[in-house]
């Protein structure tokens, strides 16, 4: 733990990332590796190739956003997904009808949480410098 954090400042992150986790998990690399993604692939122009990228990028991120030191750069590639989701659900070919409305909910939830996570590793970091810095305190657990 970095020892300029307060303990509260610590769960909240450590919450925000396994809130990313989860989302990221359970509606996002599990489905679409394990083919319960099928609605989804019929929806995407490019079908299952599609799919199968994005639940690489999802499962990247969810390694990423879990080791300290890149943490940060995780939540970051969280929001970027989180961002892409939504934008294929509302203006996409995905919709929010049906199954994916509770999707589309999710990816809300997830973009909040990923936000919080990208601010507070920022902070923890101590800025710009914080993150650039391979000795640098914030780098450890």
């Amino acid at each position: 733990m970095n020892p300029h954090e307060a303990k509260q400042q610590t769960i909240a992150r450590w919450a925000a990332k396994l809130v990313v986790v989860f989302f990221f998990t359970v509606t996002g690399f599990v489905p679409k590796f394990t083919g319960m993604a099928e609605p989804l692939a019929q929806k995407l122009p490019g079908g299952w190739p599609v799919v199968i990228t994005i639940g690489v990028m999802e499962l990247i991120t969810v390694a990423v956003i879990l080791i300290p030191r890149t943490a940060f750069y995780g939540s970051v590639l969280a929001i970027l997904t989180m961002l892409g989701a939504i934008a294929s659900h509302l203006v996409g070919p995905v919709g929010i009808e049906g199954a994916f409305l509770g999707v589309f909910i999710a990816a809300l939830i997830t973009l909040a949480a990923s936000t919080l996570a990208a601010i507070l590793e920022y902070r923890r970091s101590g800025g710009l410098a914080g993150l650039w810095r391979p000795g640098h305190p914030s780098h450890q657990a």
